[in-house]
């Protein structure tokens, strides 16, 4: 395995097409097309947004060994987790200040809750 096809396989993994990947990783759906073809090399921007964004082991992206998410037994990145923050940070945004204050409290609190219970 090479870069550009654990680069394809990240893609894969976490279910997005290219040009949604291009958006989160802030670059073209165009680039990310050379980039898992090899036409063009990985640039550090983009690899250091893979790290960041997704918790893509950079060691394994370069060489293949390891796991290809850090810290993989306590986290699990899909489309589907990313689109759900993403809609909840939308809505977030539309609340005034002292709203966003009583929710962020609330969901502590019920996930205290949730920690006591054992759920």
């Amino acid at each position: 395995m090479n870069i550009n096809s654990n680069f394809l396989n990240i893609r894969k993994k976490l279910g997005f097409n290219q040009t949604d990947f291009a958006e989160k990783l802030e670059t073209s759906q165009n680039l990310i097309s050379k980039y898992e073809k090899g036409q063009v090399e990985l640039p550090l921007k983009i690899i250091n947004n893979l790290h960041k964004v997704f918790n893509i082991n950079i060691n394994w992206l370069l060489t293949g060994y390891g796991e290809m998410f850090e810290n993989q037994n306590n986290l699990s990145v899909e489309k589907k987790d990313i689109d759900l923050v993403s809609s909840i940070l939308e809505e977030l945004n539309k609340l005034s200040d002292l709203q966003k204050e009583y929710y962020y409290h609330k969901i502590k609190s019920d996930a205290l809750e949730n920690e006591i219970k054992g759920v």
